[in-house]
């Protein structure tokens, strides 16, 4: 099927499909651009919506459409239906339709449809449009396609609405068409709404082009019945040029007569706003005009920058619009001056330096105040932009749009203060980071024997010296008790005075038996005595005031007694181990006793040995250790009472023997 003919086939399957009846009459009225502008790589026209539209047999639809250089078609347009029903939609050769949409009966709806090169089935590839998309009385809706990149894109008022592979890229020999068409019908008689068509174009060479020669056409559709005339009209609305009217009512033409021509052109060039090659009436007066800006997308612009214009009557210049007198052909060079918005960000604080930047120039970006407190002792810390740099201000050369944004860090403030000496460790922290806090001073001397000693951190911590997890905000003060100093008299269990290496109190060591003791009720938490770790007896103690305090450590007078199992005393050598490390070697007296003096409590071990025979001592914890040993005579003493009683028992069993 060739050109504006093979557009039957959309209301065929739409007919089909709402359960009418088969193909009968398809009269198709409208124009056909010159053969100026074949070898094309699209079209374009307004339409307008003319609604509601009386049909009760088959159905209206107004559409471009175009046959391409190896045989394929593709047209698009709005369609108004005769039925309500649902309708196959997104419909390709391969997939077949995926999906349904309801129509209703009189309201537009828009479309597009093709067929691949030598398709020549009735099968409907392509989709609809929401019912009622473009239902507006009186709105005017631009219809497209184009070739790109491999693709024919489907373009409903400039937006992507279906793409189609069909094997070329030009129209070759083909020219667009412009038809209304009252499709699968019966009869002639239903009446057609004038609807206006405007503006048919073409894209040629990476540019639009508006059609300068238009020409009638009052027909059928290929496979149509023509038994009935084509009852629909077409005429030229005047005094206006590439605009005319199709419907009920109006002149019927021959075909291929001129609805326009034109004069002198126009040849804007612009990648932007408004361009394309029209034609006029010699000497008539032309407005050109672009905005100041243009936007390609949220953050990319065009600002206008002026014309250049050759030919006379042309127009050189920076402003936007102009008048200018087509007294030749005219070229009009836009200049345009490509801007990226630089969008700069941030949840806390001030940023500075969003705005339009021409290409290559270059922006500032600076954050005001890199720290921004929430609460007293909660902020929000500067850390870097999110391109990586952890500066304030930086500079950026503007090549494409840039969305920058400030990342921020929530820190904590620690405040640690005392009422002597310094602290180390308030500041700000980021979140479960470690603040080492540090006490300088923990004894205040007041007077002679009386002080202010640290006892705690507000927070009940003992240690002067602390670390924190931060992941809230602190607030630590030193706590400080009156002491006084005393003086620590160690005593054994049996009262004789000791020597110790060190002593433990308030978590601090003191090498000398002079401490600063707190007020009130104390605890030491440990002695050290000959090399042992012992804890008092009276550990606990009381003070009020300087003094001497007497503890009674677990240190005894430890005495070791040896006997045989007859409570003979046993006179063998001792090997003793202390915990502290010291080994003495030695003898029980005469008594078979030893005695080791300020011994710690329990912490002497060792062996007894005698004739051979040794024993181990382990320690009782208390002051006296009996160990009971076998001796050689009593060993030898055993051996002989089991010999006599041996003796005895056969003796006695001999005898027995004799009396039976």
């Amino acid at each position: 099927m060739k050109g504006f003919e093979i557009a039957v086939i959309l209301f065929i399957a739409v007919m089909v499909l709402a359960n009418t009846a088969s193909a009968q009459y398809w009269f198709q009225s409208g124009a056909r651009a010159s053969q100026l502008y074949s070898n094309n790589e699209g079209a374009s026209v307004n339409i307008q919506t003319i609604s509601p539209q009386s049909v009760n047999y088959g159905s209206f639809g107004f559409w471009v459409g175009e046959t391409l250089s190896n045989g394929a078609f593709i047209q698009t347009g709005y369609e108004i239906p005769n039925q309500t029903g649902y309708y196959p939609n997104n419909c390709t050769p391969s997939s077949g339709c995926t999906s349904k949409i309801l129509l209703k009966k009189n309201v537009p709806t828009w479309f597009f449809e093709y067929f691949p090169a030598g398709d020549n089935s009735s099968v409907f590839y392509g989709s609809f449009g929401p019912d009622g998309s473009i239902s507006t009385n009186g709105s005017v809706n631009n219809y497209a396609f184009r070739y790109s990149n491999g693709l024919w894109n489907i373009y409903i008022n400039g937006e992507l609405v279906g793409s189609v592979n069909l094997g070329t890229s030009s129209s070759g020999t083909n020219e667009p068409t412009v038809f209304a068409e009252d499709a699968d019908t019966n009869n002639n008689n239903t009446y057609m709404e004038p609807v206006t068509f405007s503006n048919l174009s073409v894209y040629k060479n990476g540019h639009e082009e508006i059609v300068s020669h238009g020409y009638s056409y009052v027909g059928y559709g290929t496979g149509s019945k023509q038994y009935l005339l084509n009852p629909y009209g077409v005429e030229e609305i005047t005094p206006y040029v590439n605009k005319f009217m199709v419907g009920s009512g109006l002149p019927i033409p021959k075909n291929y007569t001129t609805l326009w021509s034109y004069g002198y052109y126009l040849r804007i060039n612009s990648p932007y706003g408004n361009k394309g090659n029209n034609e006029y009436s010699p000497y008539s007066s032309v407005n050109i005009n672009e905005p100041e800006y243009l936007y390609l997308s949220n953050n990319i612009r065009e600002h206008f920058e002026g014309w250049i214009g050759t030919g006379i009557g042309s127009y050189t210049g920076k402003a936007n619009g102009t008048t200018i007198s087509i007294d030749s052909n005219i070229t009009e060079q836009a200049l345009w001056q490509t801007q990226y918005y630089v969008n700069a960000t941030t949840e806390y604080g001030n940023v500075t330096g969003s705005g339009w930047y021409a290409n290559g120039t270059e922006a500032s970006i600076s954050i005001l105040n890199p720290n921004v407190n929430i609460t007293n002792n909660i902020r929000e810390h500067f850390v870097k932009f999110s391109n990586g740099l952890n500066q304030t201000a930086m500079e950026l050369t503007v090549i494409l749009p840039i969305n920058i944004y400030a990342e921020w860090q929530t820190q904590y403030y620690v405040n640690a203060t005392t009422e002597y000496g310094n602290v180390t460790g308030s500041g700000w922290y980021n979140p479960n980071s470690t603040a080492r806090i540090s006490l300088t001073d923990t004894e205040i001397n007041v007077t002679n024997n009386e002080y202010d000693i640290f006892v705690h951190w507000s927070n009940g911590v003992e240690k002067p010296n602390i670390t924190l997890t931060v992941n809230k905000s602190y607030s630590l003060s030193a706590v400080f008790n009156p002491a006084y100093a005393e003086t620590i008299r160690p005593l054994s269990q049996s009262g004789n005075p000791l020597n110790v290496s060190y002593l433990v109190y308030n978590g601090k060591k003191y090498y000398t038996q002079k401490i600063i003791a707190i007020t009130g009720q104390n605890t030491f938490e440990e002695f050290n005595y000959d090399g042992v770790n012992v804890t008092p007896l009276n550990n606990s103690f009381y003070v009020n005031g300087p003094g001497t305090i007497n503890v009674t450590l677990p240190v005894f007078n430890v005495t070791i007694t040896a006997t045989d199992i007859l409570g003979k005393p046993i006179s063998g050598r001792l090997k003793l181990l202390f915990q502290n490390g010291t080994i003495v070697n030695t003898k029980l007296n005469s008594n078979g006793q030893f005695t080791i003096p300020n011994v710690p409590y329990g912490n002497v071990t060792g062996t007894i040995s005698y004739s051979g025979f040794s024993q181990k001592i382990n320690p009782t914890y208390s002051g006296s250790i009996a160990i009971t040993m076998l001796t050689p005579g009593i060993i030898i003493g055993i051996i002989a009472l089991i010999i006599i009683i041996t003796t005895f028992w056969f003796y006695m069993q001999s005898r027995q023997g004799k009396r039976r």
